[in-house]
């Protein structure tokens, strides 16, 4: 090949233009490079290929390059990676056709060929050339100042991007610790979280584990999308506990179309995550389609499952937060509800005894001075009335808090329960205890918690049953200590009621439920119409002693 010829003045515009740089992006600076060089030398048309230190292909050309010379230059290019090469880069040639040639220059960074540079030359032009020939070191120094220039830009703006990225996730997480509110804390990750890779739309699914559903609310919808925790990207990562990039929807046979056709959207590519609160998934986040067209990335991938464990946590805790927030509401209306009945009781039994008492003494006063003959027989109704006015605030009194609960046991507390126990409706209910002569004890607690749970099931028997009888077991089975009340009444769909706490105010058995949570217990209701009910509580005896 004939030497390449330039002069200083050129040498020193090229020069300036490699290192002063003035590019924001590499392809622009590999442009310029390109085209100023095909500008110097001369040549007819060029191509250069540059990989950069994360694996990112850019790829630039400049005049026109006809079929045979893109088929050389690709046969050139393909399998070329990033790799060590120290040495003098080598300047190739191949011949296009009698007035043409290809000539080919590894670029070359830091001891590191990063690419390649084609040119088409016209032989003419380089056998008519007058200026001084340019030897093989300006050449070195003109593919490495192209490959250190590439290299340092590329470096560059992928610190400037990892900077953004970082002070977006930081901005994020930031968000996500304040916010308790679990549909705005839903909508703010939505909204911020297609700006960490410049995402078109960010989705989040929750799974609803009592439905075994994957649950999608759109941020300015008001309205819930659910498809079955097994279909699509999203359930097959939720499945499977694996985050996926998908660039092309449509030919991956796990793709489900109907929540992007319900939603008006065009899904092209998909990267999806799941988002996991230590050892459980508890749903999947995935951004959609790369604003830019290009494909989603591993880092890509990287980033959202970064954001997806901030995100987990804070869903976590937001949940946690309206749970306690309910079940505070919850204590409330149950302090609402006892308030009134012990109202109510105190109205209804002794105010209106302590009324009575007050009026008979009144009674017998006047007849102390009318009739002092009658007297005794008065005293002797009054001491009944009062006795039986100290019995029922007694009773009332043992209801709220037995004294004896935390000294004398369950057993012992229930069978006073039970003597002391009226219908106060009037009607002729029996209340009977069946339990052998010695139970465990359990922590005082755990018995007091117990005695309320079966309290209140006799209080639900009583009010709904419409049974003549309710019975108290207690007995050991299989490490747990088990208090069942059960009655032989009418019964009812439990299934039926449990559904509709929602729209009723009364707590009922979601409150013995939640009670028999706190304890570790578990509660079982069994009924049907007609067939009675009974209600069971089951203590572990090896967590009860612990």
């Amino acid at each position: 090949m004939p030497p390449l010829a330039i002069n200083q003045r050129q040498l020193e515009t090229l020069s300036q233009l490699l290192i002063a740089g003035g590019h924001h992006e590499v392809a622009d600076l590999l442009q310029a490079s390109l085209e100023r060089l095909i500008a110097f030398w001369p040549a007819q048309a060029g191509a250069l290929l540059y990989i950069s230190p994360y694996g990112e292909t850019t790829k630039v050309t400049w005049g026109q390059l006809d079929a045979e010379t893109l088929s050389l230059i690709e046969q050139a290019r393909d399998g070329f990676a990033r790799r060590d090469d120290s040495g003098e880069p080598i300047v190739g040639s191949y011949s296009i056709d009698d007035s043409r040639d290809l000539i080919e220059l590894p670029l070359q960074s830091g001891g590191q060929g990063v690419g390649l540079l084609h040119l088409v030359v016209s032989r003419s032009n380089q056998q008519s050339s007058s200026t001084p020939p340019l030897d093989e070191e300006l050449l070195v120094l003109l593919v490495r100042a192209i490959g250190g220039e590439a290299d340092k830009l590329a470096m560059l703006r992928r610190a400037e991007r990892d900077l953004r990225e970082l002070h977006l996730l930081y901005e994020i997480g930031q968000s996500l610790a304040v916010n308790l509110d679990l549909t705005s804390l839903l909508n703010d990750i939505k909204l911020r979280a297609p700006k960490v890779v410049g995402a078109e739309r960010c989705s989040i699914f929750i799974l609803d584990e009592d439905t075994h559903e994957l649950v999608l609310e759109i941020p300015g919808e008001q309205r819930q999308y659910r498809m079955p925790a097994d279909r699509g990207i999203a359930g097959w990562v939720v499945s499977h506990g694996v985050g996926q990039i998908v660039n092309d929807v449509e030919h991956d046979p796990r793709w489900y179309d109907a929540i992007s056709r319900e939603a008006d959207f065009i899904t092209r590519s998909i990267v999806c995550v799941p988002m996991r609160v230590k050892d459980r998934v508890i749903g999947a986040m995935q951004l959609l389609n790369k604003a830019n067209g290009q494909p989603f990335t591993e880092q890509d991938m990287q980033l959202l499952t970064t954001l997806a464990a901030q995100a987990a946590i804070a869903i976590e805790n937001a949940r946690l937060y309206q749970r306690l927030k309910e079940e505070r509401d919850r204590l409330l209306q149950k302090e609402a509800e006892v308030r009134s009945a012990i109202a109510r009781d105190l109205h209804d039994g002794p105010t209106q005894s302590v009324a009575a008492i007050a009026m008979n003494i009144e009674f017998i006063k006047r007849l102390f001075k009318a009739m002092p003959e009658r007297v005794p027989t008065e005293l002797d109704t009054l001491a009944e009335l009062v006795q039986k006015t100290t019995h029922d605030i007694r009773t009332l009194l043992f209801e709220l808090r037995p004294l004896g609960l935390e000294t004398q046991g369950l057993l012992v507390t229930l069978q006073q329960y039970v003597d002391r126990w009226r219908d106060p409706s009037g009607n002729d209910t029996k209340l009977r205890l069946e339990a052998p002569s010695q139970v465990p004890r359990l922590p005082p607690e755990i018995e007091a918690a117990a005695f309320i749970i079966i309290q209140e099931a006799i209080n639900n028997a009583r009010k709904h049953a419409q049974s003549d009888l309710i019975t108290i077991y207690l007995y050991v089975e299989e490490d747990h200590f088990v208090a069942s009340v059960r009655d032989r009444g009418r019964g009812f769909n439990v299934a039926a009621v449990e559904s509709g706490y929602a729209n009723r105010g009364s707590l009922g058995l979601l409150n013995m439920k939640e009670r028999a949570r706190l304890i570790g217990a578990d509660l079982r209701i069994r009924s049907e119409i007609g067939q009675g009910t009974t209600v069971e509580l089951r203590i572990p005896l090896n967590q009860s002693r612990s």
